[in-house]
């Protein structure tokens, strides 16, 4: 069901540099038997405006999927208001705001209701009960889990350490995205980090609006963006306050992004993708955050974040998909917050066959999964394609989501 009827966005920039692109069309992402292909065309073809439809956010009017003008204010007079009256302050309007009835939060299901009733009505098409697919994680785990931090500032960066030690007490790896220009980042910390195994992302330049501000802005800023990240050996890309252009994020050189949520009514951009899967930004994967942020629970809507974390990660997981949190140690790095995230490793750590991914992990994996074909006869799969390690073929009616 289409929640509003406009037609899909056009595609962004990337394509217009050549750069390969996987599809967003149910067949890909099933990756059903190529022996499948020819008779379900037209399914597939019609499949992917209306995936889009959500991926691109098209169910909003076009001004609420730019970020509010709004914010070109706020951020001039933001360094002049300390932080707890400003955190007081956002969550006073937020709360008092009109929240859309779509998409639902913090679970949204109209695009696995989408894929599930697709595939339901390409196998009756076809005259079989049960095929066989490509699994959604490597090594046939059912589910997969990201954990992920943006450093906001100074004592965020000053807690990392302690935040880490905890993750690995529960065998876990995450990602840290920084702003590359808003205060001194401590290289050596880094270093330290990622010869542990953790990895580190671009949060943009700074928190100020500017980057998605206007498309001169945007040609101004990206390049020494770029520069900066490749210096550090940043392959991944949050946006600040995730502000968003899908179309200029895609025209950027990094390998992934994390910008959307699958839903987020309180963000200053609001929306979300309605995908608890990655899904394919032109030559960018792109990994939307599926647990609400901690900023969200503690800040705005003044409530400790463990119960919603908890409800949203299982239904995730019985569908099969990525639980992947957004956690700043500016917030969660301590005292009570900090005892609540340990309780979400523990959950997390409990989850059966769940794969734990560093985000440029589920990317690859994410983007290598799309090029492979599998081919059935006899009944018996084969899966081809350059390096296929980790792929599995399995019943659908083994799968969480088709179940």
């Amino acid at each position: 069901m289409i929640h509003q009827s406009q037609s899909p966005p056009p595609p962004p920039a990337a394509a217009a540099l050549g750069r390969w692109r996987a599809r967003n069309d149910a067949f890909t992402f099933w990756k059903l038997s190529e022996n499948w292909r020819e008779p379900l065309r037209a399914g597939i073809g019609a499949s992917e405006p209306l995936i889009e439809h959500y991926l691109w956010e098209n169910y909003l009017p076009l001004k609420r999927r730019r970020p509010p003008a709004a914010m070109r204010a706020y951020y001039a007079v933001k360094q002049l208001i300390p932080e707890r009256l400003r955190h007081r302050l956002n969550g006073m309007i937020v709360r008092s705001r009109r929240r859309a009835e779509f998409p639902a939060w913090p679970c949204e299901s109209v695009l696995l209701e989408f894929w599930r009733e697709w595939l339901r009505q390409s196998l009756a098409t076809l005259g079989v009960s049960d095929g066989w697919h490509i699994s959604f994680w490597p090594g046939g785990h059912d589910c997969c889990v990201v954990l992920t931090h943006d450093v906001e500032g100074p004592a965020g960066q000053r807690r990392m350490e302690a935040m880490a030690d905890l993750e690995e007490r529960y065998g876990f790896r995450s990602a840290w995205n920084l702003p590359l220009a808003q205060y001194p980042i401590d290289w050596n910390l880094v270093e330290r980090l990622r010869a542990r195994g953790f990895e580190f992302g671009a949060h943009g330049l700074s928190h100020d609006g500017k980057l998605f501000r206007s498309h001169d802005d945007f040609v101004r800023l990206a390049p020494e963006l770029e520069r900066r990240a490749r210096e550090h050996g940043l392959r991944g890309f949050r946006a600040p306050s995730t502000l968003r252009r899908p179309e200029w994020i895609a025209s950027m050189s990094f390998d992934f992004d994390s910008s959307f949520a699958d839903t987020d009514p309180w963000e200053p951009q609001a929306g979300g993708t309605c995908a608890v899967f990655p899904f394919h930004l032109e030559h960018l994967v792109e990994l939307p955050y599926t647990l609400p942020q901690d900023h969200t629970m503690l800040h705005l809507l003044r409530r400790s974040p463990l119960e919603v974390w908890i409800t949203k990660l299982e239904w995730i997981a019985a569908v099969g998909g990525m639980i992947l949190a957004l956690v700043h140690p500016d917030y969660c790095g301590a005292g009570w917050q900090l005892a609540e995230y340990e309780e979400l490793l523990k959950r997390l750590s409990a989850l059966e066959s769940s794969w734990r991914a560093l985000p440029s992990e589920a990317a690859d994996w994410w983007r290598r999964r799309a090029a492979f074909k599998l081919l059935v006869k006899d009944d018996k799969p084969l899966i081809t394609g350059r390096n296929t390690a980790g792929a599995v073929a399995r019943r659908l009616s083994t799968t969480r989501l088709a179940a």
